[in-house]
């Protein structure tokens, strides 16, 4: 019997990814999980044992680390999750844990030294440098691109992204904080309490009888602690991915000048779609596109981008206070008579009064509580500074509306 279940103590320590820990009152190592020893380049935990940090880490990490257990055997206070930088004096990356250490105590509640639990959360670390990196292309972006609308609708949806990645991030680190790990460590400190008498204990003792089920449901616990961070990490990435996908669209065009280009006019749809992604899937919006065979074309690139921008964003917050109906835009792409590109953009949402439909592309003009009526009148401003126009229609209240930009297209203008 004592046998085994110092062989389930064993198997905990091995089997344990994170890196559980014993320290004398010198903080030298005197036990550790198998994972820990790997990592710390030793083939066995037994390696270990006599080592400290300072073997393992920098001074700028080790130090730190020796201070903090050294005023834990002083104070007899725990020291719970603190993020800490480790750095390595084999020069490997510097990776980034949160710990939990506490006193390690005799059976006379003398203290003899800590142990503790350390949790790698580089990934997490890591997804918030991304952030910060996506957050400072963003600025950059917006600064070259020269379109205050399409920047203002990037910030929008990189916002709205930017929650639900703080959202994971929060969840993950409550997941970490709230983990049942420190069960093991006491699991452990009781094992290690009762060594010398350990098959008594679990037979006789109200305490040691619970012990081997309650560590059967720490083990499924734990497994599914790092189920749910794994899935949460993996729809974080999928966040920041997202991120990158509309500055990628928007710096695409960023700075472009006003000259024509040659381009596929399917892919300006994508992009302004994409720019408008996350807008669109929290509004649940069905998206139906119909976009004819068209060839390459010599367009103006950032200004067709910006106007739909604009229609896409307007036909999106056209469904605001709509309710018995799903919401859907279409995306029509066609050669109008007379060698025009045609784009019609339209919405099934709150329609236009008839009134309304001669002042819609008015500069400051808006039929929206918190509207400024710039996008329209920027939009309908860049069609005509490139020959073309933008109109509006709509049957009235309750019917939708559908905007159509209409351009000409020819190859006297200077192509890049």
């Amino acid at each position: 019997m004592l046998v085994n279940e110092r062989e389930l103590l064993r198997a905990l320590l091995d089997n344990s990814p994170d890196h559980i820990y014993f320290k004398d009152l010198q903080s030298r190592f005197i036990k550790s999980s198998t994972a820990q020893a790997l990592e710390f380049g030793m083939a066995t935990p037994e390696g270990l044992v006599g080592k400290s940090d300072f073997d393992v880490f920098s001074e700028e990490h080790a130090r730190p680390a020796f201070e903090d257990e050294q005023e834990i055997i002083r104070t007899g206070l725990p020291m719970i999750g603190k993020v800490e930088r480790e750095t390595w004096i084999d020069g490997r990356p510097d990776s980034w844990a949160l710990t939990t250490k506490m006193p390690l105590r005799n059976r006379a509640g003398q203290i003899i030294g800590t142990f503790g639990i350390t949790k790698n959360i580089s990934d997490l670390k890591e997804a918030e440098r991304q952030i910060a990196e996506v957050h400072k292309q963003l600025i950059e972006a917006s600064h070259l691109a020269g379109m205050a609308r399409i920047a203002t609708n990037v910030l929008h949806n990189v916002g709205n992204v930017l929650n639900s990645v703080n959202v994971s991030a929060a969840l993950i680190l409550s997941g970490i904080r709230a983990s049942k790990v420190q069960g093991l460590a006491r699991a452990v400190q009781l094992i290690e309490d009762h060594a010398d008498d350990l098959g008594a204990f679990l037979a006789s003792d109200a305490k040691g009888k619970m012990l081997p089920g309650y560590l059967r449901q720490l083990a499924r616990a734990l497994e599914a602690e790092q189920h749910d961070a794994i899935e949460e990490l993996v729809a974080l990435s999928k966040k920041v991915e997202h991120i990158k996908e509309i500055i990628a669209a928007q710096q695409a065009h960023a700075g472009a000048s006003r000259l024509l280009e040659m381009a596929q006019v399917g892919a300006l749809v994508e992009d302004a779609l994409r720019i408008n992604a996350e807008a669109l899937a929290q509004r649940h919006m069905v998206v139906e596109k119909e976009i004819a065979p068209i060839p390459q074309l010599p367009l103006d690139k950032g200004r067709i981008l910006q106007i739909l921008v604009n229609l896409i964003a307007n036909a999106e917050q056209a469904m605001e206070g709509v309710a018995h109906r799903d919401p859907r835009l279409e995306l029509r792409v066609d050669m109008a008579p007379g060698q025009r590109l045609r784009i019609r953009v339209a919405d099934n949402g709150t329609g236009i009064e008839t009134q309304a439909l001669t002042q819609i592309f008015a500069h400051g003009f808006t039929t929206k509580k918190t509207g400024h009526g710039f996008g329209l009148h920027s939009a309908v401003v860049a069609a005509h500074e490139m020959g073309g126009t933008l109109t509006a229609h709509s049957d009235g209240p309750g019917t939708g509306a559908t905007f159509t930009l209409e351009l000409p297209i020819e190859t006297s203008g200077e192509i890049r």
